[in-house]
């Protein structure tokens, strides 16, 4: 039964991210047929991407191809399985305390300090946020922007020039940086998608703001 809330609760927002992401991805596939035509937005987005610092700089034809290669959707069964990974199954306390469900680190930000921080890591805190909505909106953007999610970006658009839909357990192999276990946090991830068959919801969407195919089948029930 814990599962299943945590997929209830979790997975519509999920789709939400991925929907905002899916927008700008259409507005900038057609601006960049004629980017002079919505230069101030595409400033706006470089920055946001990161491929440009200055939003008064227009957008060059190399940054256009970067934005092409970040701005796009991360599967959902891959955001479940790190938000059951780093969050515990949202029973953390940094999810509780401050709806931290990826384990995002800040220097500055809001957060939480760790009861015994990493050595030579500095003052660092878990990143809080208001809703748990704000924090997968957030995790996306790590993945889409951070030099340490390169593999993942570019595998991602190497499936999309082939006409295929990346899938959770094959941007998970991508994600050896994301914790100090390499490739044991990847195995931990592939099993938890493949354990609780959540390359179901791969393919899921909102339709008219209700979840369709939120709930995989099979997997623990607890």
């Amino acid at each position: 039964m814990k599962k299943e809330i945590f997929f209830r609760v979790l997975a519509p927002l999920i789709l939400k991210g991925n929907e905002n992401i899916a927008v700008e991805r259409k507005r900038l596939l057609k601006a960049a047929k004629q980017p002079e035509g919505d230069q101030q937005w595409l400033r706006e987005l470089a920055v946001k991407y990161r491929v440009n610092k200055d939003v008064d700089l227009a957008v060059t034809q190399q940054e256009l191809e970067q934005l092409n290669i970040r701005v796009n959707i991360i599967p959902p069964s891959l955001v479940m399985a790190q938000t059951a990974e780093e969050s515990g199954w949202a029973t953390s306390r940094f999810a509780v305390q401050g709806n931290a469900m990826f384990g995002q680190w800040t220097w500055g930000g809001k957060g939480i300090t760790p009861k015994q921080q990493r050595k030579g890591k500095g003052d660092y805190k878990i990143a809080a946020f208001e809703s748990p909505l704000l924090s997968i909106v957030a995790y996306m953007l790590n993945l889409n922007t951070n030099h340490a999610y390169d593999a993942l970006r570019n595998k991602r658009a190497a499936l999309s020039k082939s006409g295929k839909n990346a899938t959770g357990p094959e941007l998970a192999e991508t994600l050896t940086k994301y914790s100090e276990r390499g490739p044991a946090y990847v195995k931990s991830l592939k099993g938890l998608i493949s354990y609780n068959k959540l390359t179901e919801i791969d393919q899921a969407h909102l339709k008219d703001m209700e979840p369709i195919l939120l709930i995989p089948t099979g997997g623990e029930r607890e």
